[in-house]
């Protein structure tokens, strides 16, 4: 027996489509601070003079506003929907965090663009690369995160160390705000910070 409404499994079917997608369609970008705050743990009392450079890294894009694209807002098949931004560069945020964690240390503290071959205690951080996600799925935001640098120690003009500092994290949110993604990005650099701080005041702090 034929159908009184041949359309509608094709009218139920566009409603459905449209249903799973609706919270995708209106996704704007979404700005987030990038500030920092040491972390709680105590890495002794150093003194003497370190100098910080940071090398050149991949170029961060902006958008015709000149705001920083730091991430990606995607629905659940990963399809890009928006951006999040930031004012200020991934690379400057990294460096000023180095610095204060330093100067909380103790030592004296600072930034040159290159470092001068006969310097003493020297810090030279490169090939920074950040990147945070944001899935969104009709009941559920999925945040994913990773940041990596290497890092360069020199000792009165030699190279001692090289290393790579890591961190990576996921969440499942029922629905991150800016609020949580500000709070992701901190925690994944103090996270960096306690990796980096100890190797340096292993090799700099008695020298």
């Amino acid at each position: 027996m034929k159908s009184r409404y041949p359309l509608l499994p094709a009218i139920l079917f566009l409603c459905l489509v449209s249903l799973t997608t609706l919270s995708g369609c209106a996704t704007v970008d979404q700005k987030i601070a990038l500030n920092y705050s040491p972390t709680e743990r105590s890495f002794g009392r150093h003194d003497g003079e370190v100098l910080v450079s940071r090398a050149g890294s991949a170029p961060s894009k902006r958008n015709s506003r000149g705001e920083w694209i730091i991430g990606s807002i995607n629905n659940v098949h990963g399809v890009h929907l928006a951006d999040i931004l930031a004012d200020r560069s991934l690379g400057e945020w990294v460096t000023d965090a180095l610095l204060l964690e330093l100067k909380h240390a103790g030592y004296s503290v600072t930034y040159a663009a290159t470092l001068p071959p006969d310097a003493s205690r020297g810090i030279s951080i490169s090939d920074i690369a950040i990147s945070l996600n944001l899935n969104k799925d009709t009941i559920k935001d999925v945040t994913k995160q990773e940041l990596k640098f290497n890092v360069d120690l020199f000792l009165k003009g030699a190279k001692v160390k090289t290393f790579t500092v890591a961190s990576r994290d996921s969440k499942t949110l029922l629905s991150a705000s800016r609020e949580d993604l500000d709070k992701i990005m901190l925690q994944s650099l103090q996270d960096a910070m306690l990796q980096v701080i100890p190797e340096i005041t292993a090799l700099t702090g008695s020298k």
